[in-house]
């Protein structure tokens, strides 16, 4: 017997999200009502005028009939179904798509709160391309769940029952026939549409969001792409992929036709055979031989209830593909948890770390059995080169990612048992890379301290020599930048950084290459700004270079993810042979 996995079913896919229809049900059911309600009045209307052109032609064979037939009446239902048609039309939109959106924005709040909290390293298992693509894509392909599936299905279920119990009135015969000759379309013509094409659907979903993310990543990297000459092969690359997912879409679409002409066909025998039938009751004297336009009409606009049902189901493939993506971002992935509350409270800003150990996903030792103890208020350089683990520390630090051994603590208090919050407050930050959002500088810089005032920020920026910058900027801290602060140099870019960081309150900073893309004479005076505003604060800098690291408290050496050599800066340059001692001297030179 096998042990391996089943492929959930389309129920058990989509139900979840068929019950995240309740709390809009009432908006939906609205919204099905003026559907039925829409296409009962064109039933309505179209039976009724064929009826009405019927009756008013036998009427006026002669001078009696043409005398006493009621022209009125018929001709005010006829205007009744067209006024009720169109309020209906219109309550269906405004409900139906109130509901559907309300419904789409929760969805796409769930699935955000499920990315939010996930760790860098874990979000670099889907890339922003493709997150973006989840968050968008695929949560719009579920509104099809509703305005394209489940309320064209009960809407038309409704409106053949009613057709048929219409027609049953002047003939229960062939009621019973167009409601069964009905169904029978209703159900045969989505089901193989379905099953013809809900692979092909499903695969032009994934293709669909493989392109988007994959284009909306490498727009992000156009000028390094344009200044190698690559642009161009990914361009055809892209192109391709294209491709790929427009053939799929051809053939969904000839199995749409298929479908149409596999409904037009049933469409043609049901109306040949209700005709038929009512003109041979006609002809027995059963019927009046006015009701057999109305039959025939009737038979004609019910079936436009069932006609879009084959397009419905043909994409329930991309719906379910869509449920899929969503479901592994908001169930598969792993999300670090934090306490609840904190189990107890930091006795001061120190910090330990003891025998860590961490490894990514592809087997890479980032960090070996590193142990750090760090006093409160001490001033540490954590140096090495590229790749050596001083980022993965930090960010073991901040719980962005989970070690698989050793311990972390903040005043003798493990990180875990820290909640969010505290731990949060706990540390103020500055990443390699900074991003600026789509705000003024001042909202970008009140992100660290919401409470800081405009002369707190002017003065941080112009300690760190950003004074000139802002100075040229038109409206000062209520600028812009452009996307991703892309109109800052990269040292402008990183001293923004390092001055978000430091107007937080944080007892502990944490600065990862704050000097990079400066000049040494710049570099020295934004560490000694540094050391400054950190004073009484624990500070932890990563940095590949050795300038004024003179005038930390330590210096902590990593070589490929181990602790090389740690001492006061003293100690180490009194080493010839030291890492730090080499790399001053080098340095110097």
């Amino acid at each position: 017997m096998s042990n391996r996995s089943q492929p959930p079913s389309s129920i058990s896919l989509l139900w979840p999200y068929l019950k995240q229809m309740l709390p809009f049900s009432l908006w939906l059911s609205f919204g099905m009502v003026f559907s039925l309600v829409t296409l009962l009045s064109s039933i309505g209307m179209i039976a009724l005028s064929g009826w009405f052109l019927s009756a008013s032609a036998l009427a006026g064979l002669s001078a009696t009939t043409a005398a006493t037939f009621n022209y009125f009446l018929p001709s005010a239902g006829i205007r009744l179904f067209v006024l009720t048609r169109t309020a209906g039309r219109y309550g269906e939109r405004v409900t139906s798509h109130e509901g559907t959106l309300r419904l789409l924005s929760k969805l796409r709040r769930q699935v955000y709160d499920a990315i939010e909290p996930l760790s860098p390293i874990a979000l670099q298992r889907y890339g922003s391309g493709e997150l973006l693509s989840r968050l968008t894509a695929d949560v719009d392909a579920l509104d099809s769940l509703y305005l394209r599936v489940v309320a064209p299905s009960v809407v038309a279920l409704l409106a053949i029952i009613g057709c048929g119990v219409v027609i049953g009135v002047f003939s229960l015969g062939i009621g019973l026939f167009v409601t069964i000759a009905l169904l029978l379309s209703g159900i045969l013509g989505p089901w193989l549409a379905w099953r013809l094409s809900h692979r092909h659907t499903a695969q032009w979903q994934a293709l669909n969001g493989q392109l988007r993310a994959r284009l909306t990543e490498r727009l992000d990297g156009l000028p390094e792409l344009l200044l190698y000459g690559r642009w161009q092969d990914e361009t055809v690359t892209l192109t391709d992929m294209q491709q790929q997912r427009d053939d799929k879409e051809y053939h969904t679409a000839r199995i749409w036709g298929l479908s149409q002409c596999l409904s037009q066909t049933l469409l043609g025998l049901t109306l040949t055979i209700a005709l038929a039938m009512a003109i041979w009751l006609a002809s027995e004297g059963l019927l009046n031989p006015t009701l057999v336009a109305l039959i025939g009409l009737a038979v004609l606009a019910a079936f436009d209830a069932i006609a879009l049902l084959p397009q419905a189901f043909q994409n329930l493939g991309k719906v379910q593909h869509a449920a899929q993506r969503l479901n592994a971002v908001r169930h598969h992935v792993p999300s670090l948890v934090y306490a609840s509350k904190d189990k107890a409270h930091p006795r001061d800003n120190s910090l330990r770390i003891n025998e860590l150990y961490v490894a990514y996903a592809d087997g890479t030792q980032a960090l070996t059995s590193v142990s750090l103890a760090i006093d409160a208020g001490e001033h540490l350089a954590l140096l090495g080169a590229s790749g050596s683990g001083k980022t993965t520390l930090l960010n073991a630090l901040v719980r962005f990612v989970t070690p698989q051994a050793g311990d972390l603590s903040l005043g003798h208090v493990a990180l875990q048992d820290l909640s969010e919050p505290t731990l949060r407050d706990s540390f103020a930050v500055s990443p390699q890379h900074i991003h600026l959002f789509v705000a003024n500088y001042r909202e970008n810089l009140a992100l660290a301290n919401p409470e800081a005032s405009d002369d707190d920020m002017i003065e941080l920026l112009e300690a760190l020599g950003l004074g000139h910058w802002l100075s040229e900027q038109p409206a000062g801290l209520d600028s812009y930048p452009d996307e991703g602060g892309h109109s800052l140099s990269g040292g402008q870019l990183r001293r923004f950084g390092v001055a978000r960081a430091l107007l937080a309150s944080a007892p502990v900073v944490l600065l990862d290459e704050p000097t990079e893309g400066l000049d040494e004479t710049t570099a020295t005076h934004v560490l000694n700004e540094i050391r400054k505003h950190c004073q009484g604060r624990t500070l932890i800098m990563a940095t590949h270079r050795p300038i004024s690291l003179d005038r930390m408290d330590r210096i902590a050496v990593l070589t490929t993810g181990r602790l090389q050599e740690l001492g006061t800066p003293d100690e180490l340059l009194a080493e010839p042979e030291s890492y730090f001692s080499a790399l001053s001297r080098r340095f110097a030179l």
